[in-house]
């Protein structure tokens, strides 16, 4: 459904906080040739489920999203290397 406002970025904020996270860096290559089907920017609108659930709300932003992820494969992903 997306982030809305409040828990968005861009491929290379994600690639910084993945960098600061595992505390490595990424092995990883720029182009400027768009993919096709890539949006230059997308803010989702999360208004209308927010009108039906009025008492629900966002509260992890991208960092907290990736820590998660992080920290629950980090002993799968080390056994992998």
């Amino acid at each position: 459904m997306g982030g809305s406002r409040f828990s968005n970025g861009s491929m290379q904020e994600a690639i910084v906080l993945c960098e600061k996270i595992t505390g490595r860096k990424m092995n990883t290559r720029y182009t400027e040739d768009n993919r096709v089907g890539d949006h230059i920017w997308w803010i989702s609108d999360v208004s209308k489920f927010k009108s039906h659930y009025p008492e629900w709300n966002l509260t992890k932003n991208v960092e907290d999203i990736l820590v998660e992820i992080h920290d629950y494969n980090k002993s799968r992903w080390s056994k992998e290397q």
